[in-house]
Formats: C-alpha cells, structure tokens, sequence
C-alpha cells in the first residue's frame, strides 16, 4: 500500500524526481543537443551602475560541494517518522504534487505541455515550488508560516515573454521575523528566475555555470564590446536580485537547475553546476528546499562566500540621472 509523503518526508524528498516536461509541437524549436539557443534570451546592455566584476563556482570558497551541503541539511533538518498532517493542506489547498511511485500515492496533475513561458509556469509553480513550500510549512512552521512562493508581475515588457520569476516572499504583517542573531531576513530572500527550455538550452546553462568574468564598464573601458549570452544572462540575473534585495538565486528552464549566489558587495557571482530535472542524490527538491531554507537562514547556515572585495554600506542602486 503506498504511503503519503507526510508518513517519511526525507525518503520522498530523495526519490521524488520531477517529471519530463514535454513541450507542444507548436512550440519554438529546441536546440541541438551541445548548442546554445539561436534565440535572443535577454535584452540587456552595459551599465555604469552594474557592479559585477567576477564570477566563481560555489565549492570555491565554501570548500564542500552543493550536494554534500544539501545532503547533510537534509539528512539533518527533514524528518524521517510520520508527521501529524495530510499531504494535503485542506484550508490553502497546498500539497505535495510530485509523484514518487509506488513507494508514496502522489497523482500527476499537470497542465498543457507548454507552447510559451506562459504555459510553463504551472510546471514549475504547481510541481517544484508548491511541494517545496509545503515540506517548509510543514517543518519550519513558525519560521515559514507567512512564506511562500509568487510569481512577480514582471513590468519588464522588453522580456517578460522570454524571462520571468518568482520570488520566496514575506506575505505576513510588519516586518519579516527575526530568526537568527544576525539580523532581519529581507522581504523576498530568493529569486527563482526562469526562460523555456527553447531560449536558455543546456549548452547555455553550462556556459553560465562555466563563466568566470564579466566585461566591466568604466573610465579605463568606455566602450566595452556588446555582451555575450551568457554574460547578459548574468546582468539580468544580477538585476533581478538587485531589485528585490536578495543576492539569492535560482535560474531555471525546469528542464535544468543552477543555484546561486552574490556576494556581499555584489561584486563576484557564485553558480554551481548545473543540474537536470531527473537529477539524484541530490534530487532538485532536495536541492531547491535548501537553497530556499539556507536563504533564509534557517538551521544549517554557514554564511555568504567569505572573500575579499571592498564592502559597501548596503545594496546598489541605479543613480539618478546627472543633469
């Protein structure tokens, strides 16, 4: 007899991979395998007042790799006993929605395979993000209770049609809790940006994950060459992150994962490798529930990337425009 989730959350959160998301036939074309998108991902250019200079993988400065970290926290923070709850939140509606047969009764409920990122969001809202919110609700309750995941009503109307996001925000009254001694969690801890599988292929992905300097823009180099893909990618994702005061990140294509972060001055990017939808041990639940929980610095928090760089008073902001 299958089991819920809720019986051994930490088994579920192991073998529950995400299911293949299978675009429609009207769909953009996909890639070749091992070639980046001849699509335009991102409208986005040099800017004086963009402060990333360098960008490095996460096991660089953290000296273990994102799966020992994730392993760990899980092994650590999601229980194995039954818990007191139905998979289901019957008052919210929220619920684990990824199937993990025969071990747990999980049904798949999906929508259209998708034909724009319109029709992607489900995929990724009702799948990955729901039973994600619905393990930290369930584990974390007083520390998550006024979380959850939404989608920003982007007013980017230059790219809206090929990049989007979700952000893990505060939806309580007041200020976000206090959960730890070193200070308030901001409003939206985590950017979950995403472009369809057409626009951000696996090749460019790995291009991204792979990047290790971005073009800089100042007195010594006026006129900087125009971006490559991958270093506008960058800008975006920084930009995104900028605007809603988090140095968190995800970037999807639901088909593939990178986790990231900025560091303190926002002037170095960490990604790690990239990561397929049907990825083990760790699997992307697994992956993104730590990534979400680390953001908000719940237990397991080591801190950001220690490294040296010039620190400022806060985040960045575009100036005004000089008269």
């Amino acid at each position: 007899m299958a089991s819920r989730a809720t019986d051994n959350l930490r088994t579920y959160f192991r073998k529950a991979t995400l299911p293949e998301m299978l675009c429609d036939p009207s769909a953009p074309q996909m890639p070749p395998a091992g070639q980046r998108s001849q699509y335009v991902s991102v409208r986005v250019g040099h800017e004086p007042w963009r402060q990333l200079v360098e960008l490095r993988h996460l096991w660089e400065v953290w000296g273990a790799s994102l799966e020992e970290m994730t392993k760990v926290w899980a092994d650590e923070g999601i229980p194995t006993q039954s818990i007191s709850a139905e998979d289901m939140d019957e008052e919210t509606g929220e619920r684990f929605t990824v199937p993990c047969g025969p071990t747990f009764d999980i049904p798949l409920h999906v929508g259209r395979r998708p034909t724009d990122i319109t029709r992607m969001i489900p995929w990724l809202d009702y799948l990955s993000l729901m039973t994600v919110q619905r393990m930290l609700h369930l584990v974390f309750p007083a520390q998550t209770a006024d979380w959850s995941f939404s989608l920003v009503d982007s007013t980017d109307n230059k790219d809206r049609k090929v990049y989007q996001q979700f952000v893990w925000s505060y939806s309580g009254r007041g200020k976000p809790t206090v959960f730890t001694p070193l200070g308030n969690i901001a409003r939206y801890p985590l950017v979950v940006a995403f472009q369809p599988p057409w626009i951000l292929s696996a090749q460019d992905m790995l291009e991204f994950s792979e990047c290790r300097e971005f073009p800089q823009f100042g007195p010594s180099n006026a006129h900087p060459p125009a971006l490559e893909a991958k270093e506008r990618l960058w800008a975006k994702v920084w930009d995104t992150c900028v605007s809603h005061k988090t140095r968190w990140f995800v970037l999807t294509s639901y088909t593939h994962w990178i986790f990231g972060v900025f560091s303190e001055s926002w002037t170095i990017g960490f990604a790690s490798n990239v990561y397929r939808f049907d990825a083990r041990d760790p699997t992307i639940l697994e992956l993104l529930a730590f990534w979400t929980a680390y953001a908000m610095r719940l237990p397991g928090w080591r801190g950001l990337p220690k490294i040296r760089e010039t620190l400022t008073s806060g985040p960045p902001r575009i100036p005004a425009t000089s008269s």
